[in-house]
């Protein structure tokens, strides 16, 4: 009789091979991001990143309820086996903007982030603004970690706010919750706002004009 191989854990974002599933959990959750590359199972027993969640609660947990407004699928779609054929979404595409108030090219990392840089330019009271120019560390399942911000907006009357710009589908991802609230802790210390900006926010800008 032939030996049974154990089950290789293969990560579906860079193709890399793992022998455990701790291993593999471990790979994903620090090397890529949780929203865009992967979905966190909610299930308190389980925790492994997937693609698709309605599918993976389907076979490993049909009893239970996914949460209401829990993320069901990644932005990016990715699968390192699978070369892709269609054309990628303009609503994700990464590129640079060149900020005439800073007079220098800002790397955004998705057209939602491109959208509020434009706002921004045209904004008369807004000095100037960087781009992920500060680290913030959290605490998130019992470790630490760096968070990175999107924005820091300087306005002409000497105010400053944190800007965080997301999906809505990513707000209330316990691990962006994690960050927010550190996020808001360093901002009280130094007299700032942070706010978490979404598709919504972006409409109702355009719409008024204004902050």
């Amino acid at each position: 009789m032939h030996e049974q191989r154990p089950k290789a854990h293969v990560c579906f974002v860079c193709n890399i091979i793992f022998d455990t599933v701790e291993e593999f959990r471990s790979h994903i959750v620090q090397d890529h991001e949780e929203g865009t590359d992967f979905i966190l199972c909610p299930h308190p027993d389980c925790q492994i990143p997937v693609r698709d969640l309605r599918v993976h609660c389907a076979l490993k947990h049909p009893e239970m309820r996914i949460p209401e407004g829990y993320p069901l699928r990644p932005i990016i779609l990715r699968d390192a086996r699978i070369k892709k054929s269609k054309k990628k979404s303009n609503t994700w595409k990464q590129g640079y903007f060149f900020s005439k108030k800073n007079n220098k090219d800002l790397f955004f990392r998705s057209g939602l982030e491109s959208e509020f840089y434009k706002i921004l330019e045209k904004k008369g009271d807004v000095a100037r603004y960087n781009v992920e120019c500060l680290e913030i560390e959290y605490f998130y399942e019992g470790g630490k970690h760096r968070y990175i911000p999107d924005i820091l907006v300087e306005y002409t009357d000497g105010r400053k706010e944190l800007w965080e710009i997301k999906p809505k589908s990513q707000t209330k991802m316990p691990k962006n919750v994690a960050k927010w609230a550190a996020a808001n802790e360093y901002c009280k210390k130094r007299n700032w706002n942070f706010i978490v900006l979404t598709e919504a926010g972006l409409k109702i800008l355009k719409k008024k004009g204004k902050i």
